[in-house]
C-alpha cells in the first residue's frame, strides 16, 4: 500500500502594481510537493502450543493457563521490540541516505566543553526551528525539486532522543533549560531515551548479530512529524489442530515506518555519511548580475545526496568574490563589471558557471534564430543574426555547441555569432540567458 504526504509551500509575494491590468489573465502556480510513503513492516509472529504436552509439566490448570498466557504474550512483546528498532532504524537510515541535516560534533561524553558546545546548538536548533526556514528538513538533500520547502514547528512538538551515555553525562536540568522547560515537563514529553541507534538481533544459539551501526549518532532533534508511523493492520489469529492437541497463534503486524522530507530534524553525528559523488552541474550556464547584487548559486549533484566535499574557485577574483556557505552552494559577490567563471570541484569531477557583471541590465524574455534548422558547409564559416525580445535587451547571452567536433560557435555580440563546420554531422547550438535557452539544430555537410 502506498501513502502521500503532500505540502504546499507558502505563497510568495510581489509589488503592488495599479497599472498591471494584464496580470489577472496570468497563471500563478501552487508550489506543491509530494512524498509518497509505502507500507514496510508486514510481520507475523507464529506460536504453537500444545496443551496436552504442557499440562504434564504443571501442578495445576491455573498455573497452565497463567503459562499459557505468558506464552501469548510473548507475541507482543516480540512486536513491541522489533517496533522500537524500526524507530531506530527510521533515524539510521536517514543518516545512512543523507536525507537529513547533520551537525558534526566530538562525544559529548569526553569533555565537559564539548557538552557545553552540543547543549548550545541543541539550544539553537530549538529556536530555529520555530522560524519559518528551509534549512531543516531533508526535501533538497533528497533531492526534491523546485523551491525549498519552508518549515517551523511549534516549540511543544521538538522532541529530542539522546543516547543515554549522553544522557547520563549531561545534566537533565541543563538539557531542559534549552528547552525552557522544567526537568519534570522534559522528561515527560520533550526527551526519548534510546540505548543506541544500533540495531542488533540474535541468533539461535544467542550470538549477538548487528543489524545497522549507528555508533556514529549521538542525538536527533526533530519535529514529532518527522515520524510517520501508520498502522495499517494488526490481529490475531488462531488455529485449533485436532490431529495432534495444538493450537497455532499468529499475531500479524502491519505498518509503514517512514520519515517526512517536509518536517525539520537534525542529526548530531560524529561522522558524515560516505555517498560518492558521480556528476555535477550548476542549474545554469550563464548568470548575469548587476553590481550590487550579491548571489547564492547551488550545484545540482548526482546523487542528489551525495556527500562528497565540493570546492568552489573563480580565477577572476578582481570580477567577483566568492564564499563556500553550504556544503553545495557558493555566495557570489559582485566587485565590478566584467566576466567570470566559478568552477566547483570534487573528486576530479567539475562543472562551471559563467557570471556576468553589468549595469543597467535589461532582461532578455526571448531568444530566435528565425529558424529550427541551419547547414553549414565543412570548412567553412557562416553569421547568423539572432533576434531577442525585448529588441533592446541588455542581459548577456551565452551561445554554445554541444559537439566542437561537429562545428564550433564563435559570439560576434551578443546578436549575432558565426558557426564554422569541422566535421559532417548533426549537432545542436545552445543560447543561454538566465532562465531562457533556446537551441538551433546545426548539420554540417560535406563541400560539393
Amino acid at each position: 500500500m502506498i501513502n502521500q504526504e503532500i505540502y504546499v509551500n507558502p505563497a510568495k509575494g510581489r509589488q503592488y502594481n495599479p497599472d498591471d491590468f494584464a496580470g489577472i489573465l496570468a497563471k500563478y502556480e501552487s508550489d506543491v510537493k509530494v512524498q509518497y510513503l509505502i507500507k514496510n513492516m508486514d510481520v507475523q509472529y507464529p506460536l504453537t502450543i500444545i496443551r496436552t504436552s504442557l499440562k504434564s509439566a504443571f501442578v495445576s490448570w491455573e498455573e497452565l493457563d497463567r503459562y499459557i498466557s505468558s506464552l501469548t504474550q510473548s507475541l507482543y512483546n516480540g512486536l513491541y521490540n522489533d517496533e522500537y528498532n524500526y524507530t531506530k532504524m527510521l533515524v539510521g537510515s536517514a543518516y545512512n541516505n543523507n536525507h537529513v541535516a547533520l551537525e558534526l560534533i566530538a562525544n559529548p561524553t569526553t569533555s565537559e566543553e564539548i557538552a557545553k558546545e552540543f547543549v548550545t546548538k541543541a539550544r539553537s536548533y530549538y529556536l530555529n526551528f520555530q522560524v519559518n526556514s528551509g534549512d531543516y528538513n531533508g526535501w533538497k538533500k533528497a533531492g526534491g525539486s523546485g523551491r525549498p520547502i519552508i518549515t517551523r514547528t511549534r516549540p511543544e512538538d521538538i522532541i529530542l532522543l539522546i543516547r543515554n551515555d549522553i544522557r547520563s553525562y549531561i545534566d537533565v536540568n541543563v538539557l531542559a533549560s534549552a528547552f525552557q522547560l522544567t526537568s519534570s515537563e522534559f522528561l515527560a514529553s520533550n526527551i526519548y531515551p534510546i540505548d543506541t541507534f544500533s540495531v542488533f538481533d540474535y541468533d539461535e544459539y544467542g550470538n549477538k548479530i548487528e543489524i545497522f551501526d549507528g555508533s556514529n549518532i549521538i542525538a536527533m532533534i526533530c519535529d514529532r512529524r518527522w515520524f510517520k508511523i501508520r498502522p495499517q493492520e494488526q490481529y490475531m489469529e488462531s488455529q485449533r489442530n485436532a490431529n495432534n492437541r495444538s493450537m497455532q497463534y499468529y499475531l500479524n503486524c502491519i505498518k509503514m515506518y517512514e520519515y517526512s522530507l517536509f518536517a525539520n530534524a537534525v542529526c548530531f553525528i560524529t561522522e558524515e555519511p560516505q555517498i560518492a559523488l558521480t556528476s555535477m552541474q550548476f542549474p545554469q550556464n550563464l548568470v548575469t548580475l548587476t553590481p550590487n547584487i550579491t548571489k547564492y548559486i547551488s550545484v545540482e549533484t548526482n546523487p542528489a545526496n551525495s556527500t562528497s566535499e565540493i570546492t568552489f574557485t573563480t580565477e577572476n577574483e578582481d570580477v567577483i568574490s566568492i564564499e563556500k556557505t553550504g556544503s553545495k552552494t557558493v555566495k557570489i559577490t559582485p566587485l565590478k563589471e566584467g566576466q567570470a567563471i566559478v568552477t566547483a570541484t570534487s573528486n576530479g569531477i567539475s562543472t562551471t558557471t559563467n557570471i556576468v557583471i553589468s549595469e543597467n541590465i535589461i532582461s532578455i524574455s526571448n531568444i530566435n534564430f528565425g529558424t529550427q534548422n541551419v547547414t553549414v558547409n565543412e570548412g567553412e564559416t557562416e553569421t547568423i543574426d539572432v533576434s531577442i525580445t525585448p529588441n533592446n535587451g541588455t542581459q548577456t547571452i551565452l551561445y554554445t555547441s554541444s559537439n566542437e567536433s561537429i562545428f564550433t560557435v564563435e559570439k560576434i555580440n551578443n546578436t549575432q555569432i558565426s558557426i564554422t563546420g569541422v566535421a559532417t554531422g548533426v549537432s545542436t547550438l545552445i543560447a543561454t540567458t538566465g532562465s531562457v535557452t533556446t537551441l538551433l539544430n546545426v548539420e554540417i555537410t560535406a563541400k560539393s
